[in-house]
């Protein structure tokens, strides 16, 4: 009996995550091959072929590949030219990530999960909204350049609102640069006209008792929770304490599955409050979320989990 193999999109300064789920394929009798995305065309020749009756080929450092599944953990092709001109530079990297997009789209492997799928799932409006539909609290939100809306939200929530951006700032492992989410004060409404250049993201601000990180593997919910008071507004960029297990209840769960599906979703991290009232407040869901803490810190079986999503034979999240 063949092997299957699993192609690993990743990052060459990936430290600990992609090995982990390497381990567990090699555990159930799979063969991982990581590709390192960043490395892509330092390592030897990509690309991709289409002739004839060909459904199309993709050729990874001279050979052929062709994988039972993929899991898309992170996928930054780029190229280093520090001698180019910064606009050709621009330019060949629009093409380097062309072509990896476009030949990993002709791979008929299994995904998790299939770059479109993720693309789509970032919207944090379609996520606020899906979340709405199956039944999750939400946070009053407002993404703007409307210096009025942003007002107005601020005098319906006696001034309890935060605000953040959509993405990074820069997105990379070398260098990660993002805007936390922080509180927004009296004193940010004499600046709120430099919104019409910059608009951003703007929620109430939810009352926490916990912090709620959930890696979603295909149907299984790990949930790590930090205490709310020791967190400050980003959990990420504060001194927070150290996480501990949490058991979601099974309505929330539900409710997880039924959003994840309507993503498209198997696998994603999902950011959840706990509020001194006992609700549940759904925040966003990042398709390729950070979960290597929870594994690390709390021995939860998150590579195993996602091993076994990526050797499952199963067509819907």
């Amino acid at each position: 009996m063949v092997a299957p193999t699993i192609l690993l999109l990743s990052h060459a300064r990936e430290p600990f995550v992609t090995e982990r789920v390497a381990e567990e394929l090699r555990r159930r009798g799979a063969l991982p091959v990581r590709l390192d995305t960043d490395r892509l065309f330092d390592d030897g020749p990509f690309g991709a072929s289409l002739a004839g009756d060909d459904p199309g080929t993709v050729w990874v450092r001279g050979e052929r590949v062709r994988p039972d599944a993929i899991w898309l953990w992170r996928a930054w092709p780029r190229i280093d030219a520090p001698t180019m001109a910064e606009a050709h530079r621009a330019a060949v990297n629009r093409e380097a990530h062309a072509l990896f997009f476009g030949a990993v789209s002709l791979l008929e492997g299994r995904w998790v999960d299939a770059p479109d799928r993720v693309r789509a799932a970032e919207n944090k409006l379609l996520q606020l909204r899906c979340a709405r539909a199956v039944g999750l609290r939400i946070p009053d939100t407002r993404y703007t350049s409307d210096p009025d809306a942003v007002r107005a939200l601020f005098d319906a929530h006696e001034g309890r609102v935060v605000c953040k951006l959509h993405a990074p700032l820069e997105v990379g492992m070398q260098a990660h640069r993002a805007f936390p989410t922080r509180r927004f004060r009296r004193e940010d409404l004499a600046r709120l006209d430099a919104l019409r250049r910059g608009p951003m993201i703007f929620q109430e601000a939810i009352p926490k008792a916990l912090e709620l990180r959930v890696a979603w593997a295909g149907g299984a919910a790990w949930t790590g929770a930090l205490d709310g008071k020791e967190t400050d507004v980003d959990w990420r960029f504060s001194a927070a304490g150290a996480w501990k297990p949490h058991a979601l209840e099974a309505a929330t769960r539900a409710k997880l599955a039924a959003l994840m599906k309507r993503l498209g979703l198997r696998q994603g991290c999902l950011d959840l409050i706990l509020t001194p009232d006992g609700d549940t407040v759904f925040l966003e869901v990042n398709p390729t979320g950070e979960w290597g803490m929870l594994e690390a810190e709390l021995g939860l079986p998150i590579a195993a989990s996602l091993a076994e999503t990526l050797l499952r034979d199963e067509d819907e999240p």
